[in-house]
């Protein structure tokens, strides 16, 4: 049975403080339904594996033949996107965790849920945060350690202004897929959410979804499956309204791929007749393709050399795996994805998990050493 004794700190310190009234927020709805609730032998626990201590940031802890303790960032520049709320969260969460004050560049078209949890924080988390709508009133070169989610034009435009002295992580362009390798109308359902979900709006989005013809299923019916999960899902969980750009960008895509299909028995286009909620495009094809977004996706048989995928592997941030299992995630860890999942959760990474590669907490602390 777990035990919160065996991570809690004996005596009130500003860290054990700060994780009690994290907990407590994490109940908020907005949190809560994008990041999940969290309790504090979560949060202790977090640290423990990250910093190996939960007093880490308090106190000088042994460290081999010295004595070590981290030291969190004064202050933390967030530059994030609104296409995938979650991301602001966590990178706030983690931010008043280590204790450092945190300014927010908000997207341009805002982003609520965020601004309301901020507002119900407790005084003391409160007073941590700096909201801001325009990163040119912002002095970057304030920041200890500037984390930026966005473009790659938006991360190159940052690091242009970051200064050596500065810790800068950022988040990039990238996209996931799906591999599905058995009980495909299972994970016909699963892949629905992981593609639909903020529109494919975010990096956790699958573009395409690959199946192992080895294992019997026939990646052209898979696409009729997943067509009809896109469309039930779209049912609960319709697309939010498009852009004209956005629309265009799904009618081309559609056209484009209409024209291929009257010329060559190896693609088939799959799509919602009456407005633009879902497209599902089969493609023999193996090559990773970026989708036009808008629930746009790709179903293209697995290939036994993955080196076929192409370059645009580069960009991938997570593999969704179906049935999930270790030894399966492992066969696919050369691949440059930071993160292998089961299927239907690609959205919804947990709190530690290393985003692009970097470890959440530890990658902003500094390290003073006694002895």
């Amino acid at each position: 049975m777990f035990s919160i004794s065996r991570f809690l700190i004996p005596i009130m310190t500003c860290t054990q403080e700060r994780i009690q009234l994290l907990a407590d927020s994490s109940k908020h709805p907005a949190f809560a339904q994008l990041v999940g609730e969290l309790c504090e032998a979560d949060i202790c626990s977090w640290l423990v594996a990250e910093l190996g201590n939960a007093d880490a940031l308090d106190h000088f802890s042994p460290h081999e033949n010295i004595y070590s303790k981290a030291v969190a960032p004064k202050h933390i520049l967030h530059i994030v996107s609104g296409n995938t709320p979650h991301a602001a969260f966590q990178s706030l969460f983690r931010g008043l965790l280590l204790g450092s004050h945190n300014t927010i560049k908000l997207p341009s078209a805002g982003l609520p849920d965020l601004v309301s949890w901020i507002a119900s924080l407790p005084e003391k988390l409160n007073h941590l945060i700096t909201t801001s709508n325009d990163l040119d009133t912002i002095d970057l070169t304030t920041s200890d350690a500037v984390i930026a989610i966005g473009s790659d034009n938006t991360i190159e435009a940052v690091q242009k202004q970051i200064h050596p002295h500065q810790t800068f992580i950022p988040h990039g362009h990238k996209l996931s897929i799906g591999i599905v390798t058995d009980a495909a109308e299972e994970a016909a359902k699963l892949a629905a959410r992981d593609v639909s979900l903020y529109d494919q709006r975010g990096c956790l989005s699958l573009h395409a979804v690959y199946v192992d013809e080895s294992s019997g299923i026939s990646a052209r019916n898979f696409s009729h499956l997943l067509a009809e999960a896109m469309a039930d899902f779209a049912e609960h969980t319709p697309p939010h309204s498009l852009t004209m750009s956005e629309a265009g960008a799904i009618y081309n895509f559609r056209e484009t791929t209409r024209f291929m299909e009257a010329n060559s028995s190896e693609v088939e286009l799959l799509e919602s007749h009456e407005n633009l909620n879902w497209t599902v495009v089969y493609q023999t094809s193996p090559t990773l393709e970026l989708s036009c977004l808008g629930r746009c996706v790709y179903v293209k048989p697995l290939p036994k050399n993955l080196d076929h995928l192409g370059n645009k592997t580069q960009h991938i941030s997570t593999i969704a795996l179906h049935p999930f299992n270790k030894a399966g995630a492992e066969k696919l860890s050369h691949l440059p994805a930071h993160r292998i999942c089961p299927l239907g959760q690609s959205q919804s990474p947990s709190l530690s998990w290393h985003q692009d590669g970097f470890a959440p907490l530890a990658s902003l602390v500094k390290w003073k050493d006694i002895g």
